[in-house]
């Protein structure tokens, strides 16, 4: 059946609202998310634009890893420092897992625990314990792979990734059930409970959720369970390379995809 010509008229404006913002953010500095998101916002004031897409923001001007256009039920993965989106990403009607750290532009982290004492657990032993909760990861990662794989849900690897940091994405991305960013009070339940099960010596196990919270405000970002886990520590001794895999062939783009998100596709 053919689409109506009001549906192809409305098809045509939301390419051309997303012909601007892919646009907007070559050729110059990327303005912040909230920059954007104000300069659509007027545009949507104005009469016939109710196709105007309006990006979702995150603290400090990034975008959401997560972007949706409401009205035509599509959603993808987006660069969270220019909004671009990337590329394999795109749904409909549901939400794409994304990287919450995907950047055009990566930032040097900081080393939120250099010097940070972790209680009862000094030296060798937190060297010890960081390497078996490690292990224990990636145990659990390597088992289901297959089955995400199958479905996929398991998303592709950062090839500038270590073994370690691999790991800790991957671990991050099932406890932050709600896509939120944080992984919170009641999503940390299975990390504690993997902690009692599966690492050692055991007295390094009481205290570790809060020696992660470096910020104490009880949530864990990305950026605390990677540090803590000894991931991202600049110089990190073993720090391992995972083999390469091939890239997975882009899927064509669905019809009527507006053009910033073909990008996705």
């Amino acid at each position: 059946m053919q689409p109506a010509l009001g549906e192809k008229r409305r098809s045509l404006r939301v390419r051309l609202a997303w012909s601007c913002i892919c646009v907007s953010t070559l050729g110059r500095a990327p303005s912040s998310c909230d920059q954007e998101q104000q300069s659509a916002l007027e545009e949507a004031r104005r009469p016939r634009s109710d196709d105007v897409v309006i990006p979702e923001c995150a603290h400090g001007g990034l975008y959401k890893p997560v972007q949706c256009h409401p009205s035509t039920g599509y959603c993808w993965c987006v660069l969270v420092d220019t909004g671009r989106p990337i590329p394999g990403t795109s749904t409909r009607y549901e939400q794409p897992k994304c990287d919450h750290t995907a950047r055009a532009h990566p930032s040097k982290p900081r080393d939120l625990y250099k010097g940070r004492q972790l209680q009862g657990c000094p030296g060798a032993k937190k060297n010890e314990f960081l390497t078996s909760v490690l292990d224990a990861l990636s145990t659990d990662m390597v088992n289901p792979a297959s089955d995400a794989a199958a479905s996929g849900r398991l998303s592709e690897p950062d090839p500038s990734h270590t073994l370690e940091e691999r790991v800790v994405h991957w671990y991050f991305k099932q406890l932050d059930k709600d896509s939120s960013g944080d992984i919170g009070k009641k999503e940390i339940k299975p990390f504690k409970r993997l902690l009692r099960k599966k690492s050692k010596p055991k007295k390094c196990v009481r205290r570790f959720a809060e020696y992660c919270d470096a910020d104490g405000d009880k949530a864990l970002s990305l950026a605390e369970l990677t540090g803590c886990l000894g991931a991202a520590r600049e110089g990190r001794a073993g720090g391992r390379k995972p083999p390469g895999e091939p890239r997975p062939a882009a899927r064509p783009p669905p019809r009527g995809a507006p053009v910033a998100l073909r990008a996705a596709c």
